[in-house]
């Protein structure tokens, strides 16, 4: 009696056991699989999200070099969830419950995330488009279609006038050569404007609908003729200082004016009538400058004897509106070069907003009428949820 209750007792023990091993297994094998589904999930649910991503708009990709999707929030949970369902639906135990994917933190109203995707690509090398053209080959246009003008970016932002800007500052640009050359972020952005962009004196895509881009993001003027003349107007102001300190450095050019005051107003008055004409000689020097640099020419930042171009007697009779006068040499900086300072002193996020605004306005002229910047976005917020877990996602280009 006592062998058999002996193997009961072992019997019981070793059915307990059992039932705890197979009960620690079970749990096991359901927290395995719960991992699995998780683990299986995010894996999908990354990929999905990929997926929406990589369906950016081709034209302002081919063209611009930029990433930017059509954020049309119940469109893009539809994909996602389609992309998610079929592969989620082969998951064993896995109940997808729902998904969003929303645009409005990745807004094209914050530019931020543009400009530096066209600062990254500059970094990276750049695409720049093959095959510059002349811009005789384009016509100027002025924009006069209403809808267009009221709906872009740049629109509702407060402005500084370019040429009050640069006269405030024009004589404190003491390093020029370092804004030309320099490598920040500013510095790449403001390449990233003149590589993709036409000027008047490079035209990067003859189909683009101005024919003085860079100008347009500079000055924000509705036609080509506005956006050059204040653009002139910038340069001008900004030559004229450096023309002036050569004017009084140059011992000859500062006798020519203190002989040409005292024919005037002898005496005590001639110190005001020196300053009076250096300021017009100067300025006259500065206006043919910028038509020198519309012209292919180059214009040093500072000059000499050789660059200079406009003698006294030149401007004592009086210059005709269409002459241009050439110095003996032609060394200096281009008309780009010029462009990328007034870049350099205009704010980033005014430049954004009229980058966009030209993808706006070329897009509706060769692919799209009703097309919208503010409808696009550079990335998605999704939120899915399986078997009552939720997952978060930011996908971002």
């Amino acid at each position: 009696m006592k062998a058999k209750s002996k193997r009961g007792n072992i019997s019981v023990f070793l059915a307990v056991v059992i039932t705890a091993l197979f009960s620690i297994t079970l749990l096991l094998v359901s927290s395995i699989h719960e991992k699995t589904v998780e683990s299986c999930a995010d894996g999908v649910f990354r990929l999905a999200g990929d997926s929406v991503l990589s369906e950016y708009n081709y034209y302002i990709h081919r063209d611009y070099g930029l990433f930017l999707i059509k954020g049309d929030d119940p469109a893009l949970s539809k994909k996602f969830r389609d992309y998610s369902a079929y592969s989620l639906s082969q998951l064993f135990g896995a109940d997808f419950h729902s998904c969003t994917v929303e645009t409005g933190r990745f807004s094209i109203a914050d530019p931020e995330p543009v400009l530096k995707q066209a600062v990254d690509l500059m970094k990276e090398g750049g695409i720049i488009r093959n095959g510059k053209s002349s811009v005789n080959d384009m016509v100027s246009r002025t924009l006069r279609h209403g809808p267009t003008i009221d709906s872009l970016p740049s629109a509702q932002l407060p402005d500084k006038d370019l040429t009050a800007s640069v006269n405030q500052i024009a004589d404190k640009l003491t390093n020029l050569e370092a804004i030309i050359h320099g490598g920040t972020d500013k510095y790449l952005f403001d390449s990233y404007i003149l590589s993709r962009f036409n000027s008047d004196t490079c035209a990067i895509d003859t189909s683009h609908f101005y024919r003085n881009e860079v100008e347009y993001i500079l000055t924000g003027r509705l036609s080509d003729e506005s956006n050059v003349r204040h653009v002139d107007l910038s340069l001008e102001a900004l030559r004229t200082p450096y023309n002036l300190a050569h004017i009084y450095a140059d011992p000859e050019k500062r006798a020519a004016v203190t002989a040409l005051s005292e024919t005037i107003t002898p005496g005590v008055l001639g110190t005001v009538t020196q300053a009076g004409i250096s300021l017009a000689w100067a300025t006259a020097e500065s206006v043919n400058d910028v038509k020198l640099l519309h012209k292919g020419y180059l214009v040093p930042f500072t000059k000499d004897a050789s660059s200079w171009a406009i003698d006294l007697d030149g401007l004592v009779k009086g210059i005709s509106d269409e002459k241009v006068f050439k110095p003996d040499v032609n060394k200096g900086q281009s008309y780009d070069d010029y462009l990328r300072i007034l870049l350099f002193l205009k704010d980033d996020n005014m430049k954004m907003a009229r980058v966009l605004d030209l993808i706006q306005i070329n897009m509706r002229k060769d692919h799209d009428p009703a097309f919208l910047i503010q409808e696009y976005a550079t990335g998605i917020a999704v939120t899915a949820e399986v078997n009552g877990k939720k997952y978060f996602y930011d996908k971002t280009y």
